[in-house]
Parts: C-alpha cells; structure tokens; sequence
C-alpha cells in the first residue's frame, strides 16, 4: 500500500516538474518588470569621421514594460535591441541622424541585476536611472517599447526629455547640417 501511494506521488511530481521548468524559463513573463538605457553617439549623417564636429551623448531610457510569457527572460536584450534598431536607429536614418552604439552600451534595467516585479518599482528605478543619466552629462530621450507590431517611431515615439546645454544636439539634422568650409 505504501509503495502504491510512494509511486503514485513520485508519479504527480514528474508530471507537474516540466510546468514548474516551463514557468521558470518564461518567468519574465509572469510579472517581471524593466526599462531599458542605451548610450549612444548621435552625429550627421553628412559629418565625415575625421571632421571636427562634436558628436552627441545620447542617452534614449524606454518606458517600462512586462515582458510577454513568449520570451525567455535570457533574451530580452536581444529583443530590445532589435527592437531599438529597427524603431529608433534605423528611422533616424532618414532625418538624417547616424545613432551608434556599443551591444555594452545596452542595459537592462540601468544594469541593475535586480529583479523587479511591479511596474511601480521599474518606474521608481527608471527615475533614480534618470536622475543619475542627467548628471552624468548628455541629452536624454524617451522611446517606448512595445512587444507586438511595431511601425518605426509611430510605434516607438522618440522624445527629448532632457536637454543638455553642454552637449551638442542633432535632433534636427537637417538643420544642423554643418556649413562647407
């Protein structure tokens, strides 16, 4: 009788063991919170390499947002990367704006390694994450991130949100186009 009811437990652990992994692996879907902060060097497109024109410190800090169930909590780097290069970098492009950066100049959460699992919390760091970003020195812009169908910067809505009088600012390149010397 003991063993019966032994098997029969080891038997309901074996089967609930995969939805517990399966849980664990998409855990960021369940509740987990973050923002995203990439510094970027902004200049031109019509500015040579070896010119003399300053190029812009940009820091661009999305909203926060939970990530979906469907992906893994290992790759959301790599989604808000492609994310941030297909809706911010590449329509740039076309304001004639470059906006480079580094896959290291990419953070999750300000760096932080900590987990956050209310959006109250991700806001509260994202605005420490802010405050620190504006002493640190350059021009900082919004964008939100949105999991799903995304339409360039009608999706991702760049936006100054804090101007640094030190820094020059090429949010208009076209206007900014330096003169032939």
């Amino acid at each position: 009788m003991h063993i019966r009811l032994a098997v029969s437990l080891l038997a309901l652990i074996f089967c609930l063991w995969p939805t517990q992994l399966s849980r664990r692996a998409g855990a960021a879907g369940t509740g987990d919170w973050f923002f995203v902060v990439v510094e970027t060097h902004v200049h031109p497109k019509s500015v040579k390499a070896d010119s003399d024109d300053p190029e812009e410190r940009r820091w661009y800090v999305s909203n926060a947002v939970a990530l979906p169930a469907n992906i893994p909590d290992y790759s959301s780097k790599k989604k808000a990367g492609e994310y941030f290069d297909t809706n911010v970098v590449e329509p740039a492009k076309t304001h004639g704006i470059l906006v480079d950066y580094y896959d290291d100049e990419m953070q999750i959460n300000g760096g932080s390694v900590l987990a956050v699992g209310t959006r109250e919390q991700a806001e509260q760091m994202r605005n420490k994450d802010l405050a620190d970003r504006k002493e640190q020195g350059g021009n900082i812009y919004s964008f939100e991130l949105v999991f799903g169908p995304a339409k360039g910067e009608d999706t991702s809505k760049p936006k100054l949100i804090y101007r640094d009088k030190k820094q020059p600012s090429y949010s208009d390149a076209k206007a900014s186009q330096p003169s032939d010397r």
